[in-house]
C-alpha cells in the first residue's frame, strides 16, 4: 500500500512500515488540503488561464511540463529537497539524500530532524518549527518533543537518542 517499489517494501520491518505509513498519511493529509496553510491568505491562483488555454502544440507541451514540474525541479537541484512536519518529523525527503548524506529516503522518512542535526542547532530548528523548547530539552528522542510516539527504528544514530 505504500508508494514504494516492492523490492524495498518486502525488506522493511514492522516498525519501519508503521513509520512510513504514518508519514505517508500525514503527507497525503497535508497535500490534500490544497494550498499549504502559509499561503492561504495570499492572492488566489488564477485557474481561468489554465482552463481557457487552447490545446495548441505549445500549450500541450506546457501542460505536460507542468505535470512533471516537481520531477524537473528535483533533477535540477544540486542537493535534496525535504518537507518537515510541525513536530520535526520528515514528511518527505527526495531520493537524492542518499548521495549527500549516505542515508536512504526510506530510512529518513518519518524520523525526527533532531536525530540528524547538531544538538546546538536544536533550539533554532525548534523555533523555526514553532516548537517550545527550553535550553535543557533535547528533541532527539520522540518521547521528549512530541506527545505522539512514533518509532525511530532505522535511524543512524550511534548514541541511541
Amino acid at each position: 500500500m505504500l508508494p514504494l517499489p516492492a523490492a524495498i517494501t518486502s525488506q522493511l520491518d514492522k516498525a519501519s512500515i508503521i513509520r512510513l505509513t504514518i508519514s505517508y498519511l500525514k503527507l497525503r493529509d497535508f497535500s490534500g488540503h490544497g494550498e499549504p496553510p502559509w499561503s492561504r491568505d495570499g492572492p488566489p491562483t488564477n485557474k481561468s488561464l489554465k482552463a481557457g488555454r487552447s490545446r495548441t502544440q505549445g500549450g500541450l507541451a506546457m501542460e505536460i511540463f507542468e505535470q512533471h514540474q516537481g520531477t524537473h525541479i528535483l533533477q535540477s537541484l544540486d542537493g535534496f529537497a525535504l518537507a518537515v512536519a510541525s513536530d520535526g518529523r520528515f514528511l518527505y525527503i527526495s531520493e537524492t539524500v542518499s548521495i549527500y548524506l549516505g542515508l536512504s529516503q526510506v530510512e529518513m522518512t518519518g524520523s525526527s530532524i533532531f536525530d540528524y542535526i547538531h544538538h546546538q542547532d536544536h533550539s533554532e530548528i525548534a523555533e523555526q518549527l514553532g516548537l517550545g523548547l527550553s535550553q535543557n530539552q533535547n528533541l532527539a528522542s520522540p518521547e521528549s518533543g512530541s506527545e505522539e510516539s512514533t518509532s525511530t527504528a532505522g535511524t543512524n544514530n550511534p548514541d541511541g537518542k
